[in-house]
């Protein structure tokens, strides 16, 4: 195909894009100015679908006691959910736009914005187009479905756009907290080293006392006080970060591969958590290359890949936050 026939395609989708979004403005229920972008109680938000046009999308809905899932099967980051309520009810119109950014703005929503719908129970309150920024990086063009025209929207004393609150990749929703057990609530962990099975224990807490086992079942005999701490250790641990870098070729291939460590935990209420730890190679962002002695290290001492229950989007485990879980069964022999 040449490349005047492949411009000439591009000018005819781009010119029935506009002429459907503008001349045939199939959006005939909408009645309102275009500009009422806010939504005033953010609180009646039952449910949200963002999607984009090269077919990433996700759904965010919220559940009887206030928290939310990430497509009715993951918990959603809260601290994301907040601040896309706090946007939705602050944002507002800063300008209409210029005579002649309409075409350029109108052909962007349609081959990138995206589609944000917001819903209490089944009912649609609210769909928008969200796109790109503006020239002065501090407004971002919208269009409220049924509207006649975008607008630039803003939320007063901000600076900066607003599109990056809006993202269409579920892995971007997904909560980072990991482990969040105290310790009356904690049954059971079972650590596991495939590579190094006598390093491998696990921690009943179903007794008064917390009671250690190797891995054939023996017990033990450790500190008393150490085992409370370890057992009181699984609260408030987060994962750095979902990985958006590696393909989900990759993912599979390391998800596929011999674990360093894995660790299993079960709550008193009967609910298991699993978190697989792999060993992450040296890269550019690697802090400690070299060991005590000088040497150059063949693996990242800071950081893990890591997988959650069983999914298979990788997610970055630091050990500064998480040291103190990962232990060996050597480490609880060494403490007196």
């Amino acid at each position: 195909m040449s490349k005047q026939i492949k411009i000439l395609l591009v000018l005819i989708v781009a010119a029935a894009a506009v002429y459907f979004l503008v001349v045939r403005k199939p959006w005939k229920s909408y009645t309102g100015n275009g500009t009422d972008f806010a939504i005033a109680d953010t609180g009646t938000i039952t449910k949200i679908f963002l999607a984009d046009p090269r077919g990433s999308k996700v759904l965010l809905t919220k559940q009887a006691d206030g928290s939310w899932l990430v497509d009715n099967n993951v918990a959603a980051d809260v601290t994301k959910i907040n601040l896309l309520m706090q946007t939705m009810h602050d944002i507002k119109m800063r300008n209409p736009l210029a005579t002649n950014e309409f075409n350029t703005v109108i052909k962007e929503l349609t081959a990138a914005g995206i589609k944000v719908e917001f819903y209490e129970d089944n009912d649609l309150l609210k769909t928008i187009y969200v796109g790109q920024m503006t020239m002065d990086q501090s407004g971002t063009f919208m269009m409220i479905d049924g509207a006649e025209s975008p607008f630039v929207t803003h939320i007063p004393g901000f600076v900066g756009y607003l599109t990056p609150r809006f993202p269409t990749n579920p892995v971007k929703w997904k909560s980072k907290l990991i482990f969040d057990t105290k310790l009356d609530e904690l049954a059971k962990v079972t650590i596991d080293y495939p590579l190094t099975p006598t390093e491998s224990f696990s921690l009943d807490n179903t007794a008064a006392t917390p009671v250690l086992k190797d891995a054939t079942g023996n017990v033990v005999q450790a500190d008393a006080n150490f085992l409370k701490y370890y057992a009181g250790s699984f609260t408030q641990l987060f994962a750095e970060a979902y990985d958006d870098n590696f393909t989900a070729a990759q993912h599979d291939s390391i998800f596929k591969g011999d674990a360093f460590c894995t660790i299993k935990l079960e709550n008193k209420a009967g609910i298991t958590q699993e978190l697989k730890l792999h060993i992450k190679g040296i890269d550019k962002k690697t802090k400690s290359r070299y060991n005590d002695e000088g040497k150059e290290l063949t693996y990242d001492t800071d950081k893990y890949f890591a997988f959650v229950n069983g999914d298979r989007n990788m997610v970055y485990i630091q050990n500064y936050s998480f040291g103190r879980v990962i232990k060996k069964l050597s480490d609880f022999k060494s403490v007196k």
